[in-house]
């Protein structure tokens, strides 16, 4: 089942479907990796007897992402770039990789947790096709980035510093927590012209719940991991942003509302493992300027790939033009 989305004529005038899809009913969360196994069951295992020691554990996977050594296609296609060039961004240095005209408006891509720029490689030969120039790049302690610790705000910083370093994007692709990285951004002066949200992950704290239920903790343990990560960031939002919120009171759906308030795109599928369903229907509520088309059976990643969301999307955007 594919639901209907709005038409690029029908958005470009800003006339958008309004869809209110029914939940799938017995979704189940993303299978762990075989290599997670064993990792899990030691968690836990510890967890029945000290779940705080469990939890400071998790906590610290949380901030440090695994990600893989880069094969040699990922190799390649950054390779593939027409210009490369380099900034920093605090303490990290960023590489950000150009195709297409450099005068031709441009386009980032933002990719999620655990994610990397090479997830958009799809959306690079139709988008400048179109007319656009695409900036993709992997963000601090992901894909070919070497440093290891990291969190939303250095995701938000990293989006001002090409804003400011590069100029004022046209639009930007978003992904999973990128979008939510993008909505800091937008609360802190970030002006891209138009947005495309891909599975969307607006709200943190239903992440974690996600996060605990894919891993099977036991309540004591996800509690704690809970309480861990609410007084950890703390710390980070203080010295990033100058608050002492939590990063469930920050990475909310109560604060996109206040900054999705331009024009764009929401993509979504209704067995997204990661982002709940309620979730998505939450953010088209608030997001009325923003175009909607949904999927079904793609979950979180394979949607990045989808021949028709690619489409949909370059549709999108070369109607801007």
């Amino acid at each position: 089942m594919t639901l209907r989305s709005s038409t690029p004529t029908e958005r470009a005038n800003g006339q958008h479907a309004k869809l209110a899809p029914e939940p799938v009913a017995n979704r189940t969360a993303r299978a762990i990796p075989a290599s997670f196994h064993a990792l899990v069951t030691t968690v836990n295992l510890i967890g029945r007897f000290a779940p705080g020691l469990s939890a400071r554990f998790l906590q610290s996977l949380w901030f440090r992402p695994f990600h893989a050594r880069p094969g040699t296609r990922t190799q390649a296609f950054w390779r593939s770039a027409h210009r490369r060039t380099q900034m920093h961004s605090g303490q990290a240095t960023i590489d950000l990789h150009f195709w297409g005209d450099p005068g031709a408006p441009l386009l980032l891509g933002v990719h999620g947790w655990r994610g990397s720029g090479v997830q958009f490689r799809h959306f690079v030969e139709p988008l400048t096709a179109a007319g656009y120039q695409v900036c993709l790049f992997d963000m601090p302690a992901h894909g070919m980035n070497p440093t290891r610790f990291t969190h939303v705000y250095e995701f938000m910083q990293v989006l001002l510093t090409i804003q400011e370093e590069v100029g004022r994007p046209a639009g930007v692709i978003a992904h999973s927590i990128g979008c939510q990285a993008v909505v800091q951004a937008l609360a802190r002066g970030f002006q891209p012209g138009y947005l495309g949200f891909i599975s969307p992950g607006l709200n943190m704290e239903a992440m974690v719940d996600r996060f605990g239920q894919t891993l099977g903790l036991s309540e004591n343990v996800h509690r704690s991991l809970k309480a861990r990560l609410a007084k950890k960031s703390i710390g980070i939002s203080k010295a990033w942003i100058g608050t002492r919120d939590t990063l469930f009171q920050t990475l909310s759906h109560d604060v996109a509302r206040q900054h999705l308030t331009l024009p764009g795109l929401l993509i979504a599928d209704d067995q997204d493992e990661e982002i709940d369903w309620q979730d998505i229907k939450t953010a088209t509520d608030y997001w009325p300027l923003a175009g909607q088309r949904f999927s079904s059976g793609l979950g979180h990643y394979r949607i990045l790939k989808d021949e028709a969301v690619i489409a949909d999307l370059t549709a999108y955007f070369k109607a801007l033009l």
